[in-house]
């Protein structure tokens, strides 16, 4: 039975690969989805961070150069922007905390 595998990176594509993932991190991108656009699989990208020398520490400028961006997109698509969150249905828009009383 042949099975369909994708043939091993080369070190060439593999640090296209990383300088690709770097840059989407410092635009603001999170992990997973920098991951996904460089076509790596997430759990692929945290074992190149570990086995590759100095590219944890690429990661770790990018994501504090992107951290301004990535808290605004998060802030953008929270279900309860501009809203008040969800109290509680048929409490008089009180929470459903008793504490202590039944």
């Amino acid at each position: 039975m042949i099975r369909n595998r994708m043939k091993p990176l080369d070190s060439w594509d593999s640090d296209r690969r990383n300088v690709r993932f770097v840059k989407y991190l410092e635009e603001g991108l999170t992990m997973v989805q920098a991951a996904k656009l460089v076509g790596v699989p997430y759990e692929a990208m945290r074992r190149r961070r570990r086995r590759v020398a100095g590219f944890e520490d690429e990661v770790m400028r990018a994501m504090a150069a992107g951290d301004e961006e990535r808290k605004y997109r998060a802030w953008l698509h929270h279900p309860f922007r501009g809203k008040r969150p969800p109290t509680g249905k048929g409490h008089g828009g009180k929470p459903r905390y008793t504490y202590g009383r039944r």
